[in-house]
């Protein structure tokens, strides 16, 4: 199967290579982008290689995509976005996201996920989308009502990250 290529009015979405090393590093190394993400902050370029092969490598297994966001004006990746977890039999599969802090509250995730959506929903045949957030990341609640995901409740450690347990928010989107 072919990695999918979406395009929207400002990025182009597209399957990460070794070249986006140095741009995924740029903000993976930033203590406020791993805040809520499930990893270590990144120390070396070596940390976002093994990221892009990990995330390349669950394609290749079929099981679930993840966009490099380019920006069409610099051919700048600023970050990722994409589906995990996926599974087929229960038309399902988790949404994940991160993005370069310079690019923060510019819409420009609401506009990379808008059509990986419509991929999930028309391409991968999901019925249902599920996004995980730590309740204390507002920014990314607001993102996902605004998309029309739906707040299903809290999971009292839900996780295990970082050398402890932690509380995860569900939320969900239904293709009607």
């Amino acid at each position: 199967m072919e990695f999918p290529v979406l395009e929207t009015e400002r990025l182009i979405l597209r399957q990460l290579t070794f070249n986006d090393t140095q741009d995924l590093f740029e903000y993976f190394s930033l203590d406020e982008v791993m805040e809520y993400y499930d990893l270590e902050t990144f120390k070396t370029e070596e940390d976002s290689r093994h990221i892009i092969q990990h995330f390349n490598s669950e394609f290749e297994k079929g099981k679930g995509f993840r966009w490099a966001l380019e920006l069409k004006s610099s051919g700048k990746v600023i970050g990722t976005c994409g589906y995990h977890n996926w599974y087929r039999e229960h038309f399902r599969a988790e949404i994940g996201y991160e993005l370069n802090p310079k690019f923060w509250q510019q819409s420009y995730m609401k506009e990379a996920i808008l059509p990986i959506l419509t991929y999930g929903f028309e391409t991968m045949r999901l019925h249902r989308v599920d996004a995980f957030i730590d309740p204390s990341n507002i920014s990314s609640e607001r993102l996902l009502t605004s998309l029309n995901f739906s707040k299903e409740g809290t999971l009292k450690d839900y996780f295990f990250e970082k050398g402890k347990f932690v509380d995860a928010t569900i939320f969900g989107l239904i293709n009607k």
